[in-house]
């Protein structure tokens, strides 16, 4: 029996600004933010690890224009 519809409903209701999903052929977990942010791990709880780092990070901004 697979633990991956419990695991991502879990992951969908913690994050719910992420899409997640379960490769079983590939045994990878997938979480997606907009069009350019993927994060990959073997597990489900290695994938919210990383989401929540990756949430914690501090936002990269622009230099502001020298006067």
């Amino acid at each position: 029996m697979s633990t991956a519809p419990p695991a991502l409903r879990a992951l969908r209701e913690r994050f719910p600004a992420w899409a997640f999903l379960y490769n079983p052929f590939a045994y990878r977990w997938f979480a997606f933010q907009g069009r350019t942010t993927t994060l990959t791990a073997d597990t489900a709880e290695e994938l919210a690890a990383r989401v929540e780092r990756f949430q914690s990070r501090r936002p990269l901004t622009r230099p502001q224009p020298r006067r």
